[in-house]
């Protein structure tokens, strides 16, 4: 769960949506400077559906300290539950999308692991179990679509230059962690997420530093710009509900129980000259 609050009321936005969101934005991928993703439907599968498995608490939300508790505040027992479920439904669905899916809550979860500077036993027993299981699956999902398994990989991935399949499942990795992070920011409203991370324009190329900035209430500026159009204008499916502190989940339920669902707006704005 996403969730914006002022002073008058919680806007509260599903995981999910947030992933369609980023699936969204990766369709409009695509200029003189950005290959459009190849295998298209995989990606686009990956994209769409990482967080297929979050309606788990979604759909039963719970709160912290009287407010709807939002996905960074989740347990890593409970993160970790979700992202694996997420993962097994993609992979399922198609081998090269589970590969994806693998890699990027594999990543995740070591930035989750790094904020946690002190885990329980049980917390660090679990984050590495998940850390073997991702191992796991993504060697059986390379054998069966025919990908080397001898390379030296580091968190999944080869170093650039090993081979062209191997630097196009890099590419398609970090647009799809640049797809996520701008579709976390539009849908939380502010920045989330600190600092520039690495994009490809195009598989086997050198990568550049991708960043997105507020110009205003609901629009955002990206840096290097991936899409085909100047400008996108966006919807983000939603639910109001009253911010006050929230006796418990079953109190948080019937409130959302009777929010109905709404669109709100973000705008992605190029830079202008760029």
């Amino acid at each position: 769960m996403i969730c914006r609050e002022n002073d008058e009321e919680f806007l509260l936005i599903r995981q999910h949506d947030h992933a369609l969101l980023a699936a969204e934005l990766l369709g409009a991928v695509g200029n003189r400077m950005f290959s459009a993703p190849v295998p298209l439907g995989p990606v686009q599968l990956a994209v769409a559906q990482h967080d297929c498995a979050w309606p788990i608490h979604d759909d039963q939300p719970t709160i912290r300290d009287g407010k709807p508790r939002h996905v960074f505040e989740m347990s890593i027992q409970t993160t970790m539950t979700i992202w694996q479920e997420s993962v097994d439904r993609v992979a399922a669905q198609d081998p090269y999308a589970g590969l994806l899916v693998s890699l990027h809550v594999m990543g995740l979860a070591a930035i989750a692991a790094q904020h946690h500077q002190t885990p329980s036993r049980q917390e660090a027993f679990v984050s590495n179990r998940f850390f073997h299981r991702q191992i796991e699956i993504q060697e059986n999902l390379r054998r069966t679509l025919g990908m080397r398994i001898d390379l030296p990989l580091r968190r999944g991935l080869a170093e650039p230059g090993r081979s062209p399949e191997e630097d196009l499942l890099r590419a398609n990795f970090f647009l799809l962690q640049w797809m996520d992070q701008i579709s976390l920011v539009l849908c939380f409203g502010r920045l989330v997420i600190g600092g520039a991370q690495p994009v490809y324009p195009r598989p086997g190329g050198e990568p550049r530093e991708a960043h997105i900035e507020p110009v205003e209430d609901a629009v955002f500026r990206v840096e290097p710009w991936p899409f085909e159009r100047d400008r996108l204008d966006l919807e983000i499916p939603a639910r109001r509900i009253p911010a006050r502190e929230y006796a418990d989940d079953a109190d948080l339920h019937a409130a959302l129980a009777s929010a109905k669902m709404e669109m709100t707006s973000a705008v992605l704005l190029r830079r202008a000259g760029v």
